[in-house]
């Protein structure tokens, strides 16, 4: 079996769009284009971004706009009730053919905060798993008509359910995912980080008689002809964002993240090379590619979800980088490490660099 891959759908898009005049303004038509653009390329399907449109809603949008590509849409547990979200999946998979995943998060506190939703991380975990059990019970059973007399039906589209993906790199997180996951995710790492949480994942399913059907990454992707222009492409993130950019940014991040005990110039990175990319900075320059090496094909980048990662932690920002060749070996040998079975992709502008991964990439993944 291939590596199955998924696009990145999200208004939230443009050449650079983390940075001012680099991104495009919300646009539905463009939004509904990279949809076919997904749907024509052959990709598995695509995460639905959040920015801060309702994935449901966006969801339901470009399905009417597709045929064949499955969606995975990011759901709060507890954040509504779990025989509405049934019944919302329920209608989606009737309408769409069965293209629904569902990517089960757990949330960070500022976020769930709007919702007024104050569990404490690892707490939420568990209050989770029993309303991902009733979620699957409440689908299975369908769902009938509010109006007696006539008495219209919503059967499960899919006996087995809804695939239920989902991140969750900390210990409760992991926990979590043998009771309530099918595929299993993260962000893309060196191989070492993702053989570990896979083999977590994998023993904690296990401890509940369970086994995972997946295992996947989220990674930013530059594929070009030759490794020159790959590496030119990618070098263009960061020109075309700007060193005082970049610092502004991961200034603020620090003076977060310390609660302002902190701020870029005093912080002190977890490992040399993630201090020399802050001392370049702080210099006025830019990192070079050969500097953001972070393993065999893998580079610390900048993402629309993420700034350069010098902390080590969350949300990376890595990127596959080089020829379709060379980006299908790095792959296929992290497949072969790991278990690898799923990648999650994005390129900006979005639509364009899809693609070029479906023309180049997709079918060296589904040979893999």
């Amino acid at each position: 079996m291939g590596i199955r891959t998924l696009w990145y759908l999200t208004p939230a898009d443009g050449r650079y769009p983390w940075s001012p005049g680099g991104l495009h303004p919300f646009d539905a038509d463009r939004y509904a284009e990279l949809a076919r653009t997904i749907d024509r390329g052959g990709f598995h399907g695509a995460l639905v971004a959040t920015w801060p449109n309702d994935p449901f809603v966006s969801a339901g949008f470009a399905a009417a706009q597709t045929r064949r590509m499955k969606f995975l849409v990011a759901v709060y547990a507890r954040m509504i009730p779990a025989r509405l979200l049934a019944e919302k999946a329920l209608a989606f998979d009737a309408f769409s053919g069965g293209r629904l995943l569902i990517n089960a998060v757990n949330g960070r506190d500022n976020i769930l905060a709007r919702y007024d939703m104050d569990t404490e991380h690892d707490e939420r975990y568990e209050l989770g798993r029993d309303y991902w059990k009733r979620f699957r019970e409440l689908y299975a059973e369908g769902a009938d008509s509010n109006f007696p007399n006539t008495p219209l039906r919503l059967e499960p589209t899919r006996p087995d359910g809804v695939p239920i993906w989902g991140a969750g790199d900390s210990a409760a997180g992991l926990e979590n995912s043998g009771h309530v996951l099918d595929t299993y995710l993260t962000m893309m790492r060196d191989p070492g980080f993702l053989r570990e949480k896979f083999d977590a994942a994998r023993a904690s399913a296990a401890a509940q008689r369970r086994e995972l059907t997946g295992f996947g990454a989220l990674a930013g992707v530059i594929t070009r002809r030759t490794g020159a222009e790959a590496l030119e492409r990618f070098r263009s993130l960061f020109e075309e964002t700007g060193v005082e950019r970049i610092t502004e940014v991961l200034d603020r991040a620090v003076r977060r993240r310390t609660h302002g005990r902190q701020d870029l110039a005093t912080f002190t990175a977890r490992d040399a090379q993630r201090q020399g990319w802050v001392d370049s900075l702080l210099a006025g320059r830019i990192p070079e590619p050969a500097d953001l090496v972070i393993g065999d094909g893998l580079y610390a980048g900048i993402t629309a979800w993420s700034p350069l990662d010098i902390f080590a932690t969350g949300s990376s920002a890595v990127y596959f980088v080089g020829t379709p060749d060379r980006i299908a070996g790095v792959v296929s040998d992290v497949r072969e490490r790991t278990g690898l079975t799923d990648l999650i992709l994005a390129g900006w502008p979005l639509a364009a660099e899809a693609e070029v991964v479906a023309e180049h990439l997709l079918p060296r993944f589904a040979e893999l």
